[in-house]
């Protein structure tokens, strides 16, 4: 086990039902509080790699460890603890409302005693995620009436509030309008700095990635086939054939943090 990794992937491979290898053998490891994006095209395995480590899906070889324990072997109120995941979408046949979605976060930190019903009142730390959210005002809605950002905005406050130590993201800016994805990624990225809050994030935006991510993973046809810092990786010229277009690379206007545009 390597010292300090929040994450360690060995060998991790997954197969498709009927043998088609789709993902690795793959191996990395994130330190505690860094971000990683990962980004690749369409099909790279960046969703299939997020559900295994989220024990969702369980890889057909190799093991997965978080904060030094395997998740194969721990209870799924364990994983609750370690991880958080805000998936691309979530669909419900349950009619509840935000704040009752946001709540849901916090079972693993309840007794069953205290999980049900649920309290006619916000906890404190639910309201205080809900604000930070920007969903404070949504509460008493019903889940099933959310335009898309409003949905991804509760599912980052549900998975906010379970306050574990890795955050798995999803494509998290995907149907927010540009304003709230600033919010969404600017918030995430003061618990890294001030919780030490661990990320991996499957990300398509590169013209924003090197803003907000420590490292970069990219991966091409279920291979993990650059790992770096992003001024290595995003000037890497073997983007332009993973993504099989031309790349340019100009620095931030402000930050001076590598972005990468279509010409």
């Amino acid at each position: 086990m390597i010292d300090n990794a929040m994450l360690e992937l060995t060998d991790v491979g997954y197969s498709w039902p009927g043998g088609t290898e789709s993902l690795g053998p793959l191996s990395a490891s994130i330190p505690r509080g860094r971000w990683v994006a990962v980004i690749g095209p369409n099909g790279a395995g960046k969703s299939t790699l997020l559900r295994l480590i989220g024990a969702f899906w369980k890889p057909s070889h190799g093991t997965i460890h978080v904060a030094g324990q395997n998740v194969a072997n721990i209870t799924a109120p364990r994983r609750a603890q370690l991880m958080a995941f805000v998936p691309q979408s979530l669909e419900t046949s349950f009619d509840l409302t935000v704040r009752e979605v946001v709540e849901l976060g916090a079972l693993n930190q309840l007794s069953w005693r205290d999980r049900m019903p649920l309290h006619e009142q916000p906890s404190p730390k639910a309201q205080q995620i809900m604000a930070e959210t920007a969903v404070a005002p949504l509460q008493d809605r019903s889940f099933a009436t959310l335009s898309g950002g409003e949905v991804k905005r509760t599912l980052l406050a549900a998975a906010l509030v379970q306050e574990a130590s890795l955050l798995l993201l999803d494509e998290p800016t995907a149907h927010l309008d540009p304003g709230h994805a600033m919010k969404f990624l600017n918030l995430v990225h003061a618990k890294v700095a001030q919780e030490g809050l661990t990320v991996l994030m499957a990300y398509h935006d590169l013209t924003t990635v090197s803003l907000y991510a420590d490292i970069i993973w990219v991966m091409h046809e279920g291979q993990l086939v650059l790992n770096g810092s992003p001024e290595a990786v995003l000037g890497d010229p073997r983007l332009c054939q993973i993504y099989q277009t031309n790349l340019l690379q100009i620095p931030h206007p402000r930050t001076r943090d590598p972005l990468l545009l279509f010409p």
